[in-house]
């Protein structure tokens, strides 16, 4: 019998807190359990506009069903150790596009633009991204990454890298471009559009500094 496909899985996960500094520590004393789940890297970051506001972001690679890790006591157990109240959103998809643009940030440095949205048709989300890939260099912008969620096929995670909070923040600020491309953030179930810094990596396999796949 052959065995089963190992499949590559994306978690983000973004919650409040009121001592950000205090999730790093406590990813790194569950590192047994995450390694556990297939764990390869969990990179932490902290909102530069709202006080609290962390995402995390977990890369997986694991024969389990996606169900079968969603369910897992190990994925969550963190959150209680954290001090999470209420039990977060978990956004659970896969990359379908990454797109470099010029030098990458220096590792450790780098700045997120991030949002969950609801798309029409990803297929053609993604080609407006291609056609929009001179202007996202010219804000600033270092990568873009796009992941499409496995339960709700039209719904995407967009998370972007700049190399400074300014520049991010310049970018967020450019209503006129950045509403195509965020429009569903902040509507109904979804949580507004993340901008952090980065604080903090955990690396369980090889993986290159803060390299996002």
């Amino acid at each position: 019998m052959a065995s089963p496909a190992v499949r590559s899985f994306v978690f983000a996960v973004e919650f409040r807190i009121a001592e950000s500094e205090r999730v790093g520590p406590v990813l790194a004393r569950h590192e047994e359990s995450l390694r556990d789940l297939g764990a390869r890297y969990a990179f932490v970051y902290e909102s530069i506009v709202e006080a609290g506001r962390v995402l995390v972001v977990i890369g997986v690679r694991s024969e389990q069903p996606l169900l079968n890790l969603l369910r897992s006591p190990n994925f969550f157990e963190w959150f209680d150790a954290v001090g999470v109240d209420d039990l977060p959103a978990v956004f659970a998809g896969e990359t379908v596009e990454r797109f470099d643009l010029g030098e990458p940030p220096t590792p450790g440095t780098e700045v997120v633009v991030a949002a969950v949205t609801r798309v029409e048709d990803v297929e053609v989300f993604l080609a407006r991204v291609r056609e929009s890939l001179g202007d996202f260099a010219r804000s600033g912008i270092r990568r873009t990454l796009v992941y499409r969620a496995f339960d709700t096929p039209r719904e995407v995670l967009f998370l972007q890298q700049l190399t400074s909070a300014r520049t991010a923040l310049q970018w967020v600020a450019r209503s006129d471009i950045t509403a195509e491309w965020l429009a569903s953030a902040g509507v109904g179930a979804y949580p507004p559009v993340f901008v952090g810094r980065f604080v903090h990596a955990m690396r369980l396999a090889e993986t290159a500094g803060t390299d996002l796949h």
